[in-house]
């Protein structure tokens, strides 16, 4: 793997993560809303398929869909406060992790190269 594909998919993931965190956050702002149906963020399937494949990883973005699974809630509702805060908190760390990896790998990369810029 080229070090511009390991920027690539650092970008990306960090891009999915964040827009989980919006996906997430939107769903428990709408926990009380009567047959509002949950949102879940599809990437790591979409990446892992694109590298498998040598895929343009310009091409690589994380795909929304709605859930329709049975609410167990009179209203319609299928959101479950317990599990989308379970996942933010789940997404937070991955996205933490991410941000540190990125950041040790330009202090290696700058390391590498005595602070010079290329």
């Amino acid at each position: 793997m080229q070090e511009g594909n390991i920027l690539d998919i650092l970008e990306l993931s960090l891009n999915a993560a964040s827009l989980r965190q919006k996906i997430y956050a939107e769903n428990i702002a709408n926990i009380d809303t009567p047959g509002y149906k949950k949102y879940r963020v599809i990437f790591e399937e979409v990446l892992k398929e694109a590298l498998e494949n040598n895929k343009d990883l310009s091409q690589v973005s994380p795909v929304i869909l709605r859930s329709n699974a049975t609410s167990f809630r009179n209203d319609g509702n299928n959101v479950n406060l317990d599990e989308e805060v379970t996942l933010l908190n789940q997404n937070a760390l991955k996205y933490q992790s991410l941000t540190e990896f990125t950041r040790w790998l330009f202090s290696q990369f700058y390391t590498i190269t005595g602070g010079k810029r290329g």
